[in-house]
């Protein structure tokens, strides 16, 4: 029996968690990406349990989470630099910061393994419901599957009507590496993920193994003097003195700047073409969530689609796909974005709503579901 053929737009985090998940079950996968290479856009990446859950089923976990930074609590500080809340992280719930790159380069080599055709110089300016992908230039290619995973501007979801609609945020961020150093984290910040805020300014710090850190500068965009690039280094050291020293590295590695997206679709197929990650659901990154919602809704789709033996069957797979993965993709686009509106709260009173909400059993599990599922095709917690 022939192999069904699938065809993929975009060759980033998401992308590529499919491509691998497809081809591992039998699939002839090719993904077309409109770079030169595969490049990884940002600096760090959050993974949390349902993250590395589908890494672990992919075959991409050790290499992905090599050198890893595994930490033991999620702080966040107040204006003065004092607690607000410092949260463990469960040894059953795992949260690991990697450079994107490292992350994408082994979501690249499961790729191979399986046998994925990888294709660059190829940029997607179409497609339509018949698994077909058109491309910049000219011409087409057609298979019996076919995925956008071409983010928040999708050409694919464009192209298929599919977009509901496609929010930019007032907020964006700012986000870099430097370089680590001897002495950057005091005794007591040690193993921590931490978050600090300043009226509508935030910092977020976050090594990602012991030569690098990860730093997000969040902001409105009305902010000029905070948002703008090259990074303003006084701004930022003025609202956060404590954290000078790693500001004062800003500029070692490339930075950009960008609002947040959150798009949302009356379906995420049409016929035998499918859109997967931002294309389908972006959400803004205050859960840290992109990236896992992106990865195991593409191993979802893989394992739906297992069944299937024609191309005839594959709009009611995919259909039963979304249908099985909506509830908590909303669930998880609808918290991030609350999430985010304590951003525009007076110093004080976001200091009181955040120590009521988390320590509240019933807001924290509404905030850490998406970290706690299980996501399908993957082996449940023991």
């Amino acid at each position: 029996m022939n192999k069904l053929t699938a065809i993929i737009a975009g060759g980033g985090i998401g992308g590529l968690a499919c491509a691998a998940a497809l081809a591992q079950r039998g699939w002839a996968v090719t993904v077309y990406e409109r770079q030169e290479e595969l490049r990884a856009v940002g600096a760090g990446i959050y993974i949390w349990e349902n993250g590395l859950r589908v890494l672990e089923a992919l075959g991409a976990f050790d290499a992905a989470t090599k050198n890893a930074f595994h930490g033991t609590h999620f702080e966040q500080r107040d204006n003065h630099g004092d607690i607000i809340d410092s949260a463990p992280i469960a040894g059953g719930n795992r949260l690991l910061t990697v450079p994107r790159s490292q992350l994408l380069a082994a979501l690249a080599s499961v790729c191979k393994k399986a046998g994925v055709e990888i294709v660059t110089n190829a940029e997607v300016t179409g497609a339509s419901s018949r698994g077909e992908l058109f491309f910049a230039g000219g011409g087409s290619h057609q298979a019996d599957l076919a995925v956008g995973v071409d983010g928040v501007w999708s050409k694919v979801r464009e192209s298929l009507g599919l977009e509901r609609s496609h929010e930019q945020t007032v907020e964006g961020a700012l986000r870099t590496m430097v370089s680590a150093a001897a002495g950057d984290f005091r005794a007591n910040d040690v193993g921590k993920y931490i978050e600090c805020w300043n009226g509508p300014r935030r910092f977020l710090v976050t090594p990602v193994n012991q030569e690098q850190t990860y730093l997000a500068l969040t902001c409105p965009d009305s902010d000029r003097d905070a948002c703008v690039v090259p990074v303003n280094k006084r701004v930022w050291s003025e609202s956060f003195p404590q954290w000078t020293h790693l500001i004062e590295r800003i500029g070692e590695f490339p930075i950009n700047w960008g609002v947040y997206s959150v798009t949302r679709c009356h379906a995420w197929s049409a016929g035998r073409t499918a859109i997967v990650g931002d294309a389908a659901h972006a959400q803004t990154p205050n859960l840290g969530q992109g990236g896992g919602m992106a990865m195991q809704n593409g191993l979802a789709m893989a394992v739906a689609l297992e069944s299937v033996n024609n191309r005839r069957d594959i709009p009611d797979a995919l259909e039963a796909w979304e249908k099985g993965e909506r509830d908590i993709v909303e669930h998880c686009q609808r918290w991030a974005s609350l999430y985010g509106e304590v951003t525009y709260l007076p110093d004080d009173v976001r200091t009181r709503t955040i120590r009521g909400a988390m320590s509240d059993p019933w807001v924290a599990g509404q905030v850490f579901r998406a970290a706690n599922h299980a996501p399908v095709g993957t082996v449940p917690p023991g």
